[in-house]
């Protein structure tokens, strides 16, 4: 009976580590994907509208914040576009077995970045309705 109890216990064990450190974690990478998209296509928008902001009131060269001119702040948004948010990065997600940790790392830094972006559109909306009420 205790070799039983034994073998039962091993088998228990042995699922437990399965689950916590060797199973694909796939709820956790379609959380990753969803916040990836949600980042990429806030930040498409933020390109639109920002670039429209310049044009319209012609102020590319301007500063921004922090001496950094609104067409500087729009060449880095492309440009971390495609190096953080592209298609291909997006598509290269699946075909990596990422560890939960790392998956968890990444969905926070997601989160951080839909964070600042969305405070940037803010700011630039703010903007839009200032400029238009003079």
């Amino acid at each position: 009976m205790d070799i039983a109890i034994g073998i039962f216990g091993l088998i228990i064990g042995f699922i437990t580590l399965y689950y916590s450190f060797f199973r694909k974690p796939k709820e956790e990478l379609e959380h990753l994907k969803t916040q990836f998209k949600s980042t990429q296509n806030l930040s498409k928008k933020l390109q639109i509208e920002l670039a429209c902001f310049i044009e319209s009131n012609s102020c590319g060269d301007e500063i921004m914040f922090n001496g950094v001119t609104y067409t500087q702040y729009l060449t880095q948004l492309k440009l971390g576009f495609e190096e953080y948010l592209s298609d291909n990065l997006y598509s290269k997600l699946e075909n990596h077995s990422l560890s939960k940790q790392i998956i968890n790392s990444m969905i926070k830094s997601l989160e951080n970045q839909f964070s600042d972006l969305q405070e940037i559109q803010m700011k630039l909306k703010i903007m839009n309705r200032a400029t238009s009420q003079k």
